[in-house]
């Protein structure tokens, strides 16, 4: 517990009083309640000094020690009156008590209703007293569509703006695991905002739901400390420059303010969009891929919601033209799935298969670490979805445990393997 560092005993001889009270024969038994008492007494004259502060900035909020009272009479608070005091000797010791008039009930009552209404603060909080503390963050609920297709947003742009919208986002955290695909709908996303000399594009403070890419012109940031002390400038923004990403995550206040030195043009991008972008994308995904994982014979025996665990974790990878996806001989570590394209499997040189988008590959190096049976080659742009044998197994444990949950697929895949 703190006291207040306002809060002390005016004379020692309050404090003998104190001691003798709690002290004497036939006194309280209960300390802590006359503690409260006697605390709940300094609290009302602090209040009383405190209201009387403000109404008369000259008079001083510090409280006095001992049940007294300095204000003048007219301007007394009802339960701030002097109180009737008890003295008491009980040979040792003389017990003082406070007690007071039950006169004026009705005007306590109202007086405590109007202090409750308008509060009791005993401190002032410093300048920019929210300054460095975290605030609360939120972003809207939204639900995927249900289909496999939702309509994007499509702004026509020059393949060159494209481009530059591609190189300005590439290093940004947000868009850094993006894929193909959700890389072009964020760019086809965005729209052209136009922005005059010295017109404030974000104000910190303010609640943000824009990111902006600078297609031209150049921009200052300031950030202001507090409401005291005039915004510093932190840095500066030209062509190929972006701000504002936070907004894509949730609508907390701006942290800095973005004003324009030239005349520019912006990208921007809404929270709204790029969330529904991601969550489309994701969900789309998840459907495609717990549909792959159904016709695995390796992962049969998963139960719908490991499915989905599963179908989580994939990772998303692309093969250009004639690059191998899986070498004869190497030891494999992870399972393919084909999103898109065609690949061919050779084996000794020579062409067994031919694979196209729905298939999968390489799931035994899920099982044991065999050497690979066969290579596969991509023929035109491949993508596919992947997981390795390490990321399966902190997700749902060892293949051979699951494998085990149904003997009849367990001795055909068992049956496949070399001795």
């Amino acid at each position: 517990m703190t006291i207040d560092s306002n809060f002390s005993f005016a004379e020692n001889s309050e404090y003998n009083d104190l001691l003798a009270e709690l002290h004497a024969p036939g006194g309280t038994d209960d300390v802590l309640q006359f503690c409260a008492n006697f605390f709940n007494h300094k609290l009302e004259e602090q209040r009383i000094a405190f209201r009387h502060h403000k109404a008369r900035p000259g008079l001083s909020v510090l409280t006095t020690a001992g049940p007294t009272n300095t204000l003048p009479p007219e301007e007394q608070h009802p339960l701030s009156a002097a109180p009737i005091v008890h003295h008491e000797n009980n040979g040792s010791a003389e017990r003082v008590t406070y007690s007071y008039s039950d006169d004026e009930d009705e005007d306590d009552y109202d007086e405590d209703e109007q202090m409750d209404t308008l509060g009791s603060p005993i401190s002032f909080p410093p300048a920019a007293y929210n300054g460095a503390r975290r605030v609360s963050v939120s972003a809207e609920s939204m639900t995927p569509s249900s289909g496999n297709d939702y309509p994007k947003q499509i702004i026509p742009k020059s393949e060159e703006q494209c481009e530059r919208i591609r190189v300005s986002v590439t290093n940004n955290f947000l868009f850094r695991n993006l894929d193909e695909e959700q890389y072009q709908d964020v760019v086809h996303a965005m729209a052209e905002k136009q922005v005059h000399i010295n017109e404030k594009v974000i104000e910190q403070g303010a609640v943000g739901d824009y990111f902006y890419v600078v297609e031209s012109g150049t921009f200052d940031c300031y950030i202001a400390k507090n409401e005291l002390e005039p915004p510093v400038k932190v840095t500066s923004y030209e062509a190929g420059g972006s701000f504002g990403e936070l907004a894509l995550m949730y609508n907390a206040p701006r942290a800095a303010t973005i004003v324009a030195t030239s005349e520019a043009v912006l990208w921007a991008l809404d929270r709204v969009t790029f969330r529904t972008i991601l969550m489309e994308n994701t969900s789309r995904k998840r459907r495609l891929y717990e549909s792959f994982l159904r016709d695995v014979p390796l992962l049969k025996s998963l139960e719908p919601y490991e499915r989905h665990k599963v179908a989580d974790a994939l990772e998303s990878v692309y093969f250009n033209d004639g690059e191998e996806v899986v070498v004869q001989g190497d030891i494999g570590d992870r399972f393919y799935m084909i999103e898109s394209g065609d690949a061919i499997i050779y084996k000794d040189g020579t062409e067994v298969n031919r694979l196209e988008r729905a298939a999968y590959f390489g799931e035994l190096a899920l099982l044991n670490d065999s050497p690979r049976a066969a290579t596969v080659v991509a023929q035109g742009r491949l993508k596919c979805a992947t997981l390795g044998k390490k990321a399966f197994t902190r997700l749902l444990g060892p293949v051979l445990d699951i494998l085990k949950r149904n003997s009849e697929n367990y001795h055909a895949i068992i049956s496949q393997q070399p001795a």
